[in-house]
């Protein structure tokens, strides 16, 4: 009995302090912001935008290609519209789907795969600035060349100090 009465207590505590409706009803997508689809739940076709891309990731964010482009349009703040994919097993996904997570429908209607053409491509239609300058891609690309090709990262730093500690270069 004692018991009870301390969980009655706490589920009272817990919802006074509990977020009420007109709390978080200003957080909900309005009409005009970015359509999320969950394709397991919704399988029908969408309709697309002719405006906005539509990126389709993967369902669990569990996809680090999918990722990779979902944080280029987040980053440069670009609006979008989402469909998520189940890629756990065959059979999973809508019909109108076919291939890998990620892709991008753009408002043209054409359809583009493959993480690092699709930041590419968002860098390049929304104005970004997602990838270094020439010079700074030059510099990385010399310093991969100091090292033996298929060396150990640990043993790397035979290549960069000398006996002292100090840098070779």
């Amino acid at each position: 009995a004692d018991y009870t009465v301390n969980m009655r207590s706490a589920a009272k505590l817990l919802l006074a302090f509990a977020a009420q409706w007109q709390d978080l009803e200003h957080l909900m997508p309005q009409e005009g912001d970015n359509v999320i689809i969950d394709s397991a739940l919704d399988p029908s076709e969408p309709n697309y935008s002719n405006v906005k891309p539509t990126l389709y990731r993967e369902r669990h964010a569990w996809c680090p290609y999918s990722q990779r482009s979902w944080l280029a349009l987040e980053h440069l703040n670009v609006p979008y519209d989402t469909i998520r994919i189940d890629n756990t097993g065959p059979g999973r996904k809508p019909p109108y789907f076919s291939g890998q997570t990620p892709q991008m429908r753009w408002p043209e209607g054409r359809i583009q795969g493959e993480s690092m053409d699709l930041v590419r491509e968002v860098n390049e239609r929304f104005g970004g600035n997602l990838y270094p300058s020439a010079d700074v891609t030059e510099t990385a690309d010399q310093f991969r060349k100091i090292f033996p090709s298929k060396s150990r990262p640990s043993s790397r730093a035979a290549f960069l100090f000398g006996w002292s500690g100090e840098p070779l270069w």
